[in-house]
């Protein structure tokens, strides 16, 4: 199995958070922000993959909607930590590994109901 390093959405999610006091910031906001910068990421390599297709200078993004459903997904996976003693790459690795592992409970959770719906 590949080290959590050779994840490059970690690297890019650390860059994002760069420029901010991330350590400072509360733990929904903090979320907010991974969840931009993770999806920013995913946006660029999409492009990236389209024949003649080319993204131009990217600035700062936004912090997702504080309503996104995932922003409490990355919160309660920060709550009882110690994360801003954290490394910026560690924490980032973190995040995304618990958000993949609520999208794959969801993706199945949806096959399930799915293959119900199709047994009818």
């Amino acid at each position: 199995m590949a080290s959590w390093s050779a994840d490059p959405r970690i690297s890019a999610v650390a860059v994002a958070l760069a420029p901010y006091a991330w350590q400072d910031l509360t733990e929904r906001m903090l979320a907010r922000r991974v969840l931009a910068a993770a999806d920013s990421y995913r946006v660029v390599r999409l492009i990236d993959s389209v024949p003649g297709a080319a993204v131009g200078e990217l600035g700062p993004v936004e912090p997702t909607e504080n309503g996104d459903v995932r922003v409490d997904v990355l919160v309660g996976a920060l709550e009882h930590r110690r994360w801003r003693g954290y490394a910026v790459e560690r924490l980032c690795a973190d995040l995304l590994a618990a958000l993949d592992a609520w999208q794959a409970g969801r993706d199945s959770f949806d096959a399930g109901v799915r293959g119900l719906s199709d047994d009818r």
